[in-house]
């Protein structure tokens, strides 16, 4: 009975590790789409606003144009970098959490105990 408590307990341990491994894995992908979704976003934003920069005619117009065209991006680059930001912060706030949630279950005394019997 002893042994079949023991394998439990190591099989239980494994599922844990394992369950931990694959969820902080779904965390850190989930996180890279998003940034990856971000930066794509922000070039095809960026891109767009330069598109009517060759319809100028007059070369006041054109500086005046790309002043603008320029200005846009700015504004676009400060969201996304703030997007990206929250993004980063939000994917360490979820991978800390499971490391306390592993440190919990993976405490040295569990594992002592563990070990022990075997």
């Amino acid at each position: 009975m002893k042994d079949l408590t023991n394998t439990v307990d190591f099989t239980n341990a494994y599922r844990n590790a394992v369950e931990l491994g694959l969820r902080a894995s779904k965390v850190l992908q989930s996180g890279a789409e998003r940034s990856v979704r971000e930066h794509l976003s922000y070039l095809e934003a960026a891109t767009s606003q330069f598109a009517g920069l060759n319809l100028s005619q007059q070369p006041q117009n054109m500086v005046a144009a790309q002043t603008a065209s320029l200005e846009k991006a700015r504004e676009q680059f400060a969201a996304s970098a703030k997007n990206l930001l929250n993004i980063q912060q939000e994917t360490a706030a979820e991978l800390r959490a499971l490391v306390t949630e592993g440190v919990e279950k993976f405490v040295p005394a569990n594992l002592t105990s563990l070990f022990k019997a075997a």
